[in-house]
């Protein structure tokens, strides 16, 4: 349209200029505008915008960056990460190779952001406790720490504990989107089979990062 109306001779030369004025200032507003919404790639002090859940765009505290230590406090438990978890040729989430350590799923949220941070750890070992052995003894309310790669820490609080069997784990409620910055703790628990050696349930650890 606009190209038209510069194209048209009928118009004066004043009203020309007049047209050829208002295009330079729209494509200001336009290239403004581009600027502004472009996510920042530095440090965390500038908020992200993300589309949540119910389409309505939300600011994260934390831009993303991968997790690299643990801290809970309330069970005295404080290590680092193993290289990000992806997913197996099945399509579930890979484990920690570490019993001492913890893996953070690479597919979702960095811890912060908006989402969920997903933190899998082992319950034990044949020779003793392992890294989440403790986690069922959280309570309503315990913070957790999380240090990230950008050298920021991530505090959440503890909103509630859940355990569910294995052959019915709520993954939507584990991996899907939230509209907040919330972190999941999964381990194993429940009876242990020895002949499959796997537990007959999953530990879910359910925390909302604590606004600072």
């Amino acid at each position: 349209m606009m190209t038209g109306l510069l194209q048209t001779r009928a118009y004066s030369k004043r009203h020309y200029v007049l047209v050829m004025a208002f295009a330079v200032v729209l494509i200001g507003l336009v290239y403004a505008t581009i600027v502004y919404v472009q996510p920042f790639k530095g440090g965390n002090e500038v908020p992200t915008t993300i589309e949540t859940t119910n389409g309505i765009e939300k600011q994260s505290l934390f831009a993303r960056s991968a997790p690299t230590r643990l801290v809970i406090p309330a069970i005295n438990l404080d290590t680092t990460f193993v290289p990000p978890l992806g997913l197996l040729p099945d399509q579930t989430i890979a484990v920690p190779d570490s019993y001492t350590q913890v893996g953070w799923y690479s597919g979702g949220a960095t811890p912060g952001e908006i989402g969920p941070a997903v933190i899998l750890g082992h319950v034990d070992t044949k020779e003793g406790p392992a890294v989440f052995y403790s986690l069922g003894q959280l309570t309503e309310g315990d913070e957790i720490q999380v240090t990230r790669e950008d050298g920021t820490t991530a505090i959440f609080e503890v909103t509630k504990l859940q355990r569910y069997p294995q052959i019915n784990f709520p993954t939507l409620a584990v991996y899907g989107p939230t509209d907040d910055a919330t972190l999941r703790l999964v381990t194993c628990t429940g009876t242990f089979d020895k002949g499959e050696q796997t537990y007959s349930h999953n530990l879910v650890v359910f925390a909302t990062l604590k606004l600072q």
